[in-house]
């Protein structure tokens, strides 16, 4: 018997096959079947015509040469047993005609369920893999519910594989359905989704946010998949009531033909019921002509009580495109030109690497919230988050890791080795290896005293070193830590500390080596020690130097204003407390710090100066000896509303960008936001939304920027339910917005300097700026 299959994410960025092509002898024609929206069937089972549908194909499998029957998905308009059982006795007609078959659910497939992100459905049982056990013609799955197969299927000499993807596809699905294409270079491959494609021949859009759910919309599926392997070669859908076609090119020249189908709106008798009436496609494969025929036909003819004298009849409008030409149209039955004589040597180009809107963690349920995000140059990033999947109201510490494509490197793991208790507040940072730290808040006993843990990882996720607490000193609170890394891996942690349990905290401060060895012991790091000192931030630079912001109180009064410190990579002093918001009435807090490859650094935080409880984002930029660089600007152009939790990534040479908390309309429903500015202060992008869905709350978002990529991450309860999922994206970084670079036949002297610009002279990064108003300049790398 063959095993059942299942192939997990995996990552593969460029494969290239020789070109030479690959001779296929083929002569006889043979079809396949396109089975849309049969979900008016299901709920309608006295018109019978679900099994009538199978019956009839069953019937003419030897005259047409039936190979193969895809369904478009929405097998059921509910998901109720009573359903179900109706599809599985019309498909049992081809399992018993041995009639290879793929099935894929709709949105419908899902209902009742109000957790329709939770993608559960009873689809498993009637058509999970135990359905396809001992069948050669099946593949495998993305996972054990089979939402997501491959199934084959042979003729004339032609291998085919048949990828069927579920209602707007995960981002981790979409990993897995590419690994699956390049893992067969030789077969001619068909993509089938519910939802894809609508009437005019247009991608769909706004399906997935309609819905809630985290998923891949007609576009993104084209760029995150379809576009990208030379051996896809046809596209079907449904959902969307009508027809299309479209034909598009992939960015290895060959052809993608795009077909919609979905005939659930038809009326009985014109006037009656929408059912669907029973029409199907049939796409006929003629090798000796290159060519596959599109039939459009319905299995009721001579029904009477379905068509008006039983002949077969379209009651609705299927023309939508209003020019239509002969590679964009509405046409019932058309040929489409397609080489069956050779298969040319397969590639797979990515393209460009920017994905939409995806979850971090693998888990669907549950409570996954305060994202931290650490990105490499190369445009990979670790995301770390709180964890309760099971919803029983304690947390884990989860870290996952991605390429720039937003594939996942590996899955989920638990950071903290102890499970008991609570784990809480997790930052991450990495070394130029993707070698990455955890930090977080531990209370392992469940006593209510929290502890700073920190654990080691390789980039592949494996451990580095073993949980371990920060501070020796075990006694009080220590909270809210934040981690910072230089370019050799070594790293420091800081910290809110209560130690003596007075309940006044102060900040502190530990050096590490990239094997989790002490290189300085706890230092405090507010050198005024009157009230509070809470929400550490840190940076450090590639030579270990680092710098910590911080919100103090030092007069008790409950405002807090933001202060800073520098420190060498001892963990001596560099740079003597500063203010860092440098008008100090009213409120400041949540800072948050980046620096760039000079030791520069900028930070963002929230700002009430004018104590009417409404914040805004406002940030200050400074050289690496801590003398101010750009004025303290606000962040966000529109002010009103509130705007909190402010994140900032920079990136080599001083461009950075802030996300932040918006909520500019003041309807209690945040959105996430961001902006990016050149190093100089001016702006490189005025503010744009980041999350895909605007229904629900989105919070805390963190940000990186690296290379040429904004990635963003964030905790996100678009369908409003209380549990939230930490959500991820990317933007590029416009070329416009990048450094300039001088080459040998392009000297630096031919770029005009301005107050601030940035020159990249082959591999040796140079910042110049004015030091004095003689022009006088000089590489802040070395002041």
């Amino acid at each position: 018997m063959k095993s059942i299959k299942f192939l997990f994410p995996d990552i593969c960025i460029f494969l290239l096959f020789a070109a030479s092509a690959i001779c296929a002898h083929a002569s006889e024609d043979f079809s396949i079947v396109l089975l849309p929206d049969t979900q008016n069937y299901a709920e309608k089972p006295s018109y019978g015509v679900y099994r009538h549908q199978t019956q009839w194909i069953v019937n003419q499998k030897q005259a047409r040469n039936i190979q193969f029957v895809a369904h478009l998905g929405d097998i059921t308009q509910h998901d109720v047993m009573e359903q179900w059982q109706v599809a599985d006795q019309a498909h049992a007609l081809l399992d018993n005609a041995q009639i290879p078959f793929s099935m894929t659910p709709g949105n419908h497939d899902f209902y009742p369920s109000k957790a329709i992100h939770a993608r559960q459905s009873m689809f498993v049982n009637y058509f999970g893999p135990q359905r396809y056990a001992g069948k050669s013609w099946y593949g495998g799955a993305f996972n054990s519910t089979n939402e997501n197969n491959y199934m084959y299927f042979s003729a004339n000499g032609m291998d085919f594989l048949v990828v069927s993807l579920e209602f707007a596809p995960r981002k981790d699905v979409v990993t897995w359905a590419n690994k699956v294409i390049q893992h067969h270079p030789n077969h001619r491959v068909i993509v089938a989704t519910h939802c894809y494609q609508n009437s005019y021949g247009d991608h769909t859009t706004g399906w997935a946010d309609h819905y809630n759910v985290e998923g891949r919309e007609g576009i993104d599926l084209w760029e995150e998949l379809l576009q990208r392997h030379s051996n896809i070669f046809l596209m079907v859908s449904g959902h969307i009531q009508g027809t299309s076609y479209n034909k598009r090119v992939g960015q290895n020249g060959n052809v993608v033909h795009e077909i919609l189908t979905d005939f659930q709106s038809e009326p009985v008798l014109g006037n009656g019921t929408a059912l669907g009436n029973g029409w199907l496609r049939m796409l006929t494969f003629k090798p000796d002509e290159n060519k596959i025929s599109v039939e459009t036909l319905s299995v009721e003819a001579g029904n009477t009580s379905i068509f008006s004298g039983g002949r077969p009849q379209f009651y609705l409008n299927y023309n939508r495109i209003s020019n239509p030409t002969a590679d964009r149209h509405n046409k019932m039955n058309f040929d489409l030109s397609y080489d069956m004589q050779t298969i040319p040597g397969y590639s797979y180009s990515i393209g460009d690497p920017q994905y939409k809107d995806r979850k971090a963690h693998t888990s669907l349920q549950g409570n996954h919230v305060r994202p931290q995000i650490v990105s490499l140059e190369n445009g990979n990033s670790i995301v770390v988050w709180q964890d309760d999947r099971d919803n029983n109201g304690y947390y884990q510490i989860h870290a996952r890791a991605f390429d720039s494509d937003g594939n996942a490197l590996f899955n989920d793991i638990t950071v903290n080795y102890t499970a008991s208790g609570q784990q809480l507040s997790p930052s991450v940072a990495s070394d130029e290896n993707g070698n990455f730290v955890v930090v977080w808040e531990d209370d392992q006993d469940n006593n209510g005293n929290y502890q700073i843990y920190v654990r080691g990882f390789h980039a592949n996720g494996s451990e580095r070193f073993s949980d371990m607490a920060v501070s020796g000193i075990s006694a009080g609170q220590q909270r809210a830590p934040a981690i910072a890394m230089d370019a050799s891996g070594n790293f420091v942690v800081a910290w809110q500390d209560d130690r003596d349990g007075n309940g006044y905290f102060q900040i502190k401060a530990k050096g590490f080596s990239p094997e989790g060895g002490q290189r300085f012991s706890d230092r405090t790091v507010n050198s005024v020690a009157a009230g509070q000192q809470y929400n550490p931030a840190v940076a450090m630079g590639e030579d270990g130097d680092f710098v910590v912001v911080w919100e103090d109180d030092q007069e008790n009064d409950d405002n807090f204003t933001i202060l800073g410190r520098g420190f060498n990579p001892s963990g001596t002093e560099r740079i003597s407390d500063f203010n860092v918001n440098s008008v100090t009435t009213g409120d400041q807090g949540a800072p948050d710090i980046a620096m760039d490859s000079f030791g520069r650094f900028i930070v963002a935080w929230e700002d009430d100066k004018d104590g009417n409880g409404y914040y805004q984002i406002y940030a200050r930029a400074f050289n690496a000896d801590g003398r101010e660089r750009l004025h303290d600007f606000t962040v966000n152009s529109t002010a009103d509303g509130q705007q909190r939790a402010p994140g900032v990534g920079v990136d080599a040479v001083g461009n950075f960008v802030i996300a932040f908390e918006d909520d500019n309309d003041g309807n209690d429903y945040n959105q996430i936001y961001a902006r990016s500015f050149n190093s100089s202060g001016s702006q490189h992008k005025a503010d744009f939304t980041v999350n895909s869905d605007g229904t629900g709350h989105q919070y805390r978002p963190a940000v990186e920027l690296k290379g040429s990529n904004i990635t963003v991450t964030w905790e996100d309860d678009m369908d409003g339910d209380g549990g939230y999922a930490v959500l991820m994206r990317n933007f590029p970084w416009q070329e416009s917005g990048m450094a300039k670079v001088a080459t040998d036949s392009e000297p630096l002297s031919n770029y005009t300097v301005s107050d601030q610009q940035d020159v990249l002279t082959g591999k040796e990064l140079i910042a110049v700026y004015p030091d004095s108003p003689g022009g006088d300049y000089k590489n802040p790398s070395r002041q």
